[in-house]
C-alpha cells in the first residue's frame, strides 16, 4: 500500500450520511408540486456514487482480480500471431505490421507495461486504478483492431467498463469512458475502417458512433446504478461501526486488521487509516495476569483461525502498541464465508470506568467498615462506661448483701470469744448458725461468679426444708435487726402452722438469702416500730409464703417498680439490690412474686414456688466415723487454707503431710508412700493440672482430689482436668471433702 493512503471510513461515512440525509428529507418524486419537481435535481444527484469510499481490504481484492484480467489480456494478446501462424518478421517494420507475430507481441507489452504500472505500491488508489483502466481499454482497442473490426468486439469495451466499475473511483472510470470516446468517436469517425468492418459503418461512422455511444451510456447507467448500490451497503456498514460505542476491528486470515471502527482506534490509540494492514499485534494484544504478552499460538483473539470457536472473555486486559494497558471484556468471532474461514471479527468495551467505579465502592466500603469500627468502638466504650458504673453500683449492693451474711458470723464469734461460760447446747447453737451463715456467704460469692459468668439461671436441685430456712434466716439476722430497731418495738412473728409445709427442690442459701433481705427492708419500712409476720401454706401444687410488714407502705409507681434492680427509695443509704435479688431467687426456682402495698398500710410479699415430686428432707451428715485411715498429701500454697485442710482431714484420723507449692509437692510424693494427692489447681511454678498429670505417669492408679474456686462452673461446663479423680470447690467443708475421698479410694 502507498502513501497515499484512501479516506478512512470516518469521513467515506460522513459523506454517506450526508447523501442519505438529502434522501430521506426529499419527497416522493411523483407526487407532483412545484416543490417535488425543484427536489428533483438533488434526488437524482443522491443517485451518484461519491467514489473512493471502498474498504481496503475490499478494493485491494478487487484491485488484484482487475491486475489478473489485465496481465490475462496482454498474454492472450501477445500470443496471437503465434498461435495463429502470423509470419516471424524481425525489423522495425515488422511492429506495425498487422501480419506479423512481433507486431501482437508489442500490442501485448502495451497492456503488459500497463499492469506493470498498476503495481506499483508507492502510488496512489487511483493512480494504480487509471493504470488498469488504460491496460483494460487499451486490450478491447486491439483486439478490434486485430479483428478488423470485428463487431462482436466492440462490446468487450463495455464489459471491462463493468469491471472498472469495480474500483468505485470516478477518475479511472470516466477516463476509460473518454478512452471508448476517443476511439469510437473520433479514430471511428475519422479512421472507420481501423474500427469497423462493414461498409454500413464506412457510409455513416456518425450514426455508428452514435449507436455505440448509446450502448456505452447504457452500460455506464447499469454499472453507476450498481455502483451506488454496492457503495450505499458499504456506507450503512461504515456507520454502524462508526456509531457503534463498542470498539471492533478485523482480522485476516494472515493475522492483519483488515477493518477498524473509530471506538475501537480511539481506545487502542491508533489511527483508524494506518492501522489497516497492520499485524494484529502491531495494534492490540492480550496480557497474562502477570503482564506479559500472550504468544500468538495461545492468543484467545487469534484462537477462532484454528478451530472456528468464538471466544468470551471477561475483565480481561488488553496491551497497545504504545506499551499501555486496557481493561476490556470482549468477543471474538470467527468470520465464515460460504464454509471457508476468512477471519475474526473482535469486538470490546473498555470497562476502566467500571473498574474505577468498583474500586470506588470499595472504597466507600472500607470507609463505611471503618465508620462502623469506630462506631463500635464509640459503642463499647459507652457500654464499657456503664457496665464500670453498673459494677460500681453492685460492687456497693453486693458489700451491702455480703455484710449481710458475715454479720451473724461476726456477731456470734464475738459471742462465743467474749462469754466462755456459756452453756454447752448454746454455744453449739451459736456455731451452728456460724457454719450456716458462713455457707450463705460462699453461697453469694457463688452466685455472683456465675451471674459474672453469665450462668445466673443455674438450676438447684438441693432439698429446701422451708421452715428450718425461715427458722435460721430470723436467728441469722437477730443481731442486726434487734440493734436496727432498739427502742422501735419490731417484732417477728411465724406462723406455727407451717410445719406443714412439704420439702421442695431448690438453693437452701438463696431462700435464706432472700428472706433475710426481705426482713431487713422490712425493719427499714417501720421507723415506729410493728411487726413482720411469716406464714406459709401449700396451695394445690405450689407452696404459697407470704412476708408481711406494718410499715410505711408503698405508693403505686414505686410498688411498680420495687423489684428493678438499682431502683431504691432510701437515697445513699441504698443500692436497689435487695428486692432485684429477691426477684432473681425466686425466678431461679421458678416461682412468682406479687406485691401488695398501700401507703401507710404496710406491705405483703406474696412468694409462690412450685412443689417439686420425690423432694425429701435433707439428709443428715453422715457418720464422721471411717475404718479406713488414709496417708494423704495435700498441695495448697495459702497457708490458712493448707492448715484448714490439714486439721480437718487429720480429725478424720488421716495421716498428712503437705506442701506449700506443685514441686515441692511433687517432690514430697515422689519420696514418700501416699494413699491419696489433694491439690489445689493455681500455685506457683507447678500448678494443680500439671502436677496431676506428673503424678499420673509415674502412679496411673494414685487417686487425686483437686481444690479450685471454680470448681461449680467446671462441674456446669463438664470440665475436669486430666488425670483428676474428683472436684471440691472452695470454701472446703469437711462432708464435701469425706465424700469425695470416699469416692475416689472406692474407684482404686
Amino acid at each position: 500500500m502507498g502513501k497515499n493512503h484512501p479516506p478512512d471510513l470516518a469521513d467515506a461515512a460522513f459523506k454517506r450520511l450526508n447523501f442519505r440525509a438529502g434522501a430521506r428529507s426529499a419527497p416522493p418524486l411523483l407526487t407532483g408540486g412545484p416543490v417535488k419537481i425543484a427536489s428533483l435535481p438533488r434526488r437524482l444527484w443522491d443517485l451518484i456514487p461519491s467514489g473512493g469510499a471502498l474498504p481496503e481490504a475490499v478494493w485491494r481484492a478487487r484491485f488484484r482480480f482487475l491486475v489478473g484480467l489485465t496481465w490475462f489480456h496482454a498474454v492472450i494478446i501477445a500470443l496471437i500471431g503465434p498461435v495463429l501462424g502470423y509470419r516471424w518478421e524481425f525489423t522495425p517494420h515488422a511492429f506495425v505490421d498487422d501480419g506479423t507475430a512481433l507486431h501482437t507481441v508489442a500490442e501485448g507489452s502495451i497492456v503488459a507495461i500497463f499492469a506493470l504500472l498498476a503495481t506499483w505500491r508507492r502510488a496512489g488508489r487511483t493512480v494504480q486504478a487509471t493504470a488498469v483502466g488504460f491496460g483494460l481499454m487499451s486490450a478491447s482497442a486491439i483486439l478490434v483492431h486485430l479483428s478488423g473490426g470485428y463487431i462482436e468486439l466492440h462490446f468487450h469495451f463495455f464489459v471491462m467498463l463493468a469491471f472498472l466499475a469495480l474500483c468505485q473511483d470516478w477518475i479511472p472510470y470516466l477516463l476509460a469512458v473518454a478512452f471508448v470516446a476517443l476511439h469510437h468517436g473520433v479514430v471511428g469517425v475519422l479512421w472507420p475502417a481501423a474500427v469497423y468492418n462493414h461498409p454500413a459503418a464506412y457510409n455513416a461512422p456518425w450514426t455508428w458512433a452514435g449507436i455505440h455511444a448509446a450502448f456505452v451510456l447504457c452500460s455506464c447507467v447499469g454499472s453507476v446504478v450498481a455502483w451506488r448500490f454496492n457503495e450505499r451497503a458499504f456506507a450503512q456498514t461504515a456507520l454502524i461501526l462508526e456509531a457503534a460505542g463498542e470498539g471492533i476491528f478485523g482480522i485476516d486470515t494472515e493475522v492483519r486488521i483488515t477493518f477498524i471502527n473509530p471506538a475501537a482506534a480511539k481506545m487502542l490509540n491508533v489511527d483508524v487509516r494506518s492501522a489497516i494492514g497492520w499485524p494484529v499485534t502491531g495494534v492490540v494484544r492480550c496480557l497474562e495476569p502477570d503482564g506479559t504478552p500472550t504468544a500468538n499460538g495461545r492468543s484467545p483473539l487469534l484462537a477462532p483461525l484454528v478451530d472456528r470457536l468464538a471466544r468470551h472473555g471477561t475483565d480481561q486486559i488488553f496491551g497497545r502498541h504504545d506499551g499501555s494497558y486496557l481493561p476490556v471484556d470482549y468477543v471474538a468471532t470467527p468470520m465464515i464465508e460460504r464454509d471457508r474461514l476468512t477471519g475474526v471479527v473482535v469486538s470490546f468495551n473498555d470497562i476502566t470506568e467500571r473498574h474505577r467505579s468498583e474500586a470506588e465502592l470499595q472504597r466507600s466500603h472500607r470507609q463505611l467498615e471503618a465508620t462502623l469500627t469506630e462506631l463500635k468502638t464509640t459503642q463499647r466504650q459507652v457500654v464499657q462506661q456503664e457496665r464500670l458504673r453498673a459494677m460500681g453500683e453492685m460492687a456497693s449492693g453486693i458489700a451491702h448483701d455480703f455484710n449481710n451474711t458475715l454479720s451473724p458470723i461476726l456477731g456470734f464469734a464475738e459471742l462465743l470469744l467474749r462469754r466462755p461460760d456459756l452453756p454447752s447446747d448454746a454455744a453449739q447453737r451459736y456455731l451452728q448458725l456460724i457454719n450456716t451463715a458462713a455457707r450463705d456467704a460462699a453461697s453469694v460469692v457463688r452466685r455472683l461468679r456465675e451471674l459474672y459468668r453469665e450462668r445466673g439461671d443455674h438450676s438447684a436441685d438441693a432439698a429446701v426444708d422451708l421452715r428450718r430456712c425461715i427458722e435460721e434466716a430470723v436467728a441469722l439476722t437477730q443481731p442486726r435487726w434487734k440493734s436496727q430497731a432498739l427502742g422501735r418495738g419490731v417484732a417477728i412473728r411465724i406462723d406455727h402452722d407451717i410445719a406443714d409445709v412439704p420439702i421442695i427442690l431448690g438453693d437452701p442459701a438463696g431462700i435464706r438469702e432472700m428472706l433475710t433481705n426481705l426482713i431487713f427492708n422490712a425493719v427499714d419500712a417501720m421507723p415506729e416500730g410493728g411487726t413482720i409476720t411469716v406464714r406459709a401454706c401449700t396451695d394445690g401444687g405450689e407452696v404459697v409464703m407470704t412476708f408481711s410488714d406494718t410499715g410505711v407502705g408503698m405508693s403505686e409507681e414505686v410498688r411498680r417498680r420495687c423489684a428493678e434492680p438499682f431502683f431504691t427509695t432510701k437515697g445513699q443509704q441504698g443500692t436497689g439490690l435487695g428486692l432485684s435479688l429477691v426477684q432473681a431467687t425466686i425466678e431461679r426456682h421458678h416461682g412468682t412474686l406479687a406485691v401488695e402495698s398501700e401507703p401507710g398500710r404496710g406491705t405483703t410479699f406474696v412468694i409462690r414456688l412450685p412443689v417439686s415430686g420425690g423432694a425429701t428432707a435433707p439428709a443428715l451428715p453422715e457418720s464422721a466415723e471411717w475404718s479406713r485411715r488414709l496417708r494423704i498429701l495435700v498441695v495448697e500454697d495459702d497457708p490458712l487454707v493448707r492448715l484448714a485442710v490439714t486439721e480437718q482431714l487429720c480429725s478424720e484420723g488421716h495421716t498428712v503431710e503437705s506442701a506449700p507449692n506443685g514441686l515441692e509437692g511433687l517432690d514430697r510424693f515422689l519420696s514418700g508412700r501416699f494413699d491419696l494427692v489433694i491439690t489445689d489447681r493455681a500455685m506457683p511454678e507447678m500448678g494443680g493440672d500439671q502436677l496431676a498429670t506428673t503424678i499420673k505417669q509415674v502412679a496411673a492408679n494414685k487417686p487425686i482430689i483437686m481444690l479450685t474456686g471454680f470448681g461449680d462452673l467446671m462441674d456446669a461446663k463438664g470440665e475436669q482436668p486430666a488425670g483428676v479423680d474428683a472436684v471440691v470447690s472452695k470454701p472446703v467443708t469437711l462432708d464435701a471433702l469425706t465424700q469425695a475421698i470416699r469416692q475416689v479410694t472406692a474407684r482404686h
